[in-house]
């Protein structure tokens, strides 16, 4: 067994559920989070107007992550690992897939609110462009790519930027997918399907944090990890946090 098989199996660290559960707190505390918990109808729109951009990216963001991803790793590691990469570029593959369904899943929860698939575009520029910039940050930082022979933006980090977003997505979902229920039952079913998780099947997530671990190629620090997801996460929450 390869020793980058063997990082990818290796037990994840413990402190990950500590960071997971400081991020939620973050994330459940923000302005926006607070004023949709309360059923603020601006608020809720907000959510779906302002994040639509990177909502509306991230399909593409990850299917270009798969392919710098697999051609960078193909080229540090020997052929005897082509099966681990191949299974990196098929759970990305999935992901993309996923998010996709996500992406309509927005539209049908923003249709609740009245906000048509072309509202969510137009929309934009009638918000506080500071947030529409700083969404434009996140697009940036969780979609920079790849570098395939340097050392700047390496696989894991990359990966580490897209468990934030499954982070953001799940905290979110948790704390105010209820209140979207209300409107209608179709507008809760992005929350639900970034709430809940299916008994007995290793999640996105944990798959994203086993590739980025492996790949790093040593243990894993939990200040770094923090610093890596906190960057994007604190990003959503400032996003959020612009007047609106």
């Amino acid at each position: 067994m390869s020793s980058l098989t063997k990082r990818f199996n290796a037990p994840l660290p413990e402190w990950l559920f500590e960071l997971k559960q400081a991020f939620f707190v973050k994330i459940w505390h923000s302005k926006l989070m607070q004023d949709c918990k309360s059923g603020d109808r601006k608020a809720m729109e907000t959510l779906m107007i302002r994040y639509w951009p990177f909502v509306d990216e991230f399909p593409q963001i990850i299917r270009n992550h798969q392919l710098r991803i697999f051609a960078r790793e193909f080229l540090r590691h020997p052929v005897g690992t082509l099966f681990l990469l191949n299974n990196i570029v098929k759970t990305l593959g999935e992901i993309k897939g996923d998010e996709k369904d996500h992406r309509s899943l927005w539209i049908d929860t923003s249709s609740a609110l009245k906000i048509s698939e072309d509202g969510l575009y137009s929309n934009q520029y009638l918000m506080n462009p500071d947030a529409r910039f700083l969404v434009q940050d996140i697009i940036d930082k969780v979609g920079e790519p790849v570098n395939i022979l340097g050392d700047k933006i390496l696989s894991s980090t990359a990966l580490l930027r897209l468990s934030a977003v499954e982070i953001v997505a799940e905290g979110i979902s948790l704390y105010v997918g209820h209140v979207f229920k209300d409107l209608d039952k179709k507008a809760e079913r992005w929350f639900l399907v970034h709430a809940h998780h299916p008994k007995g099947v290793i999640s996105h997530e944990e798959l994203v944090y086993r590739m980025a671990f492996a790949l790093d190629g040593k243990v894993p620090e939990k200040d770094e990890v923090n610093k890596i997801i906190g960057e994007v996460v604190d990003l959503f929450i400032e996003a959020g946090n612009m007047p609106y």
